[in-house]
């Protein structure tokens, strides 16, 4: 009985470690063209000049392109603090013509109200030429820090200057259209 079993045991075995072992003794084979040496291919090395001449070209290309883009910044850049430094000046001559425009009707404010509330009109004309001075004085990179600082300390105020600015300069500009 020992002789039967051993027979469907052979049977049962698998055969797969005896291909694998076939195909790793089987050599691998190159293709015949890379063999060939790369001078023998004048139209690979002529694709690959010309691959670089585009590459160092676009590089070219891309730097003057960011020396262009650079420059037209820059002077963007200046005009746009040229156009600051213009409106900085208008809106100090502004604030200096309404100073003066409270100085003078403090009189009027005196005989219509009374002079407590003329004292008043004179206490806005001196902060608001005060305002005015400032602005002419100071650059505009000054301003911008000093505007940064007071709108970090008091946020409130900020807010309700803006908003009396935005109120003060809509009347003088409504009423400069009209004449």
């Amino acid at each position: 009985m020992a002789k039967a079993a051993t027979p469907a045991a052979k049977k049962a075995t698998p055969r797969a470690p005896a291909k694998a072992a076939a195909t790793k003794a089987a050599p691998a084979r190159k293709p015949a063209a890379k063999k060939t040496a790369a001078k023998d291919h004048p139209i690979r090395d002529q694709l690959a000049a010309t691959r670089d001449t585009i590459k160092s070209e676009a590089s070219k290309k891309a730097a003057s392109l960011k020396e262009e883009a650079s420059t037209l910044a820059n002077q963007a850049s200046a005009k746009a603090r040229d156009a600051a430094t213009k409106g900085k000046d208008k809106a100090a001559e502004a604030v200096g013509s309404l100073a003066k425009m409270l100085e003078d009707s403090a009189g009027t404010v005196d005989s219509k109200f009374g002079k407590q509330y003329g004292d008043y009109a004179r206490s806005a004309a001196s902060t608001v030429a005060g305002l005015a001075t400032t602005l002419d004085k100071k650059d505009l990179d000054e301003l911008a820090a000093s505007t940064r600082d007071m709108v970090k300390k008091n946020p409130a105020v900020a807010v309700g200057a803006a908003a009396v600015i935005g109120f003060v300069l809509a009347r003088m500009l409504k009423g400069g259209s009209n004449d």
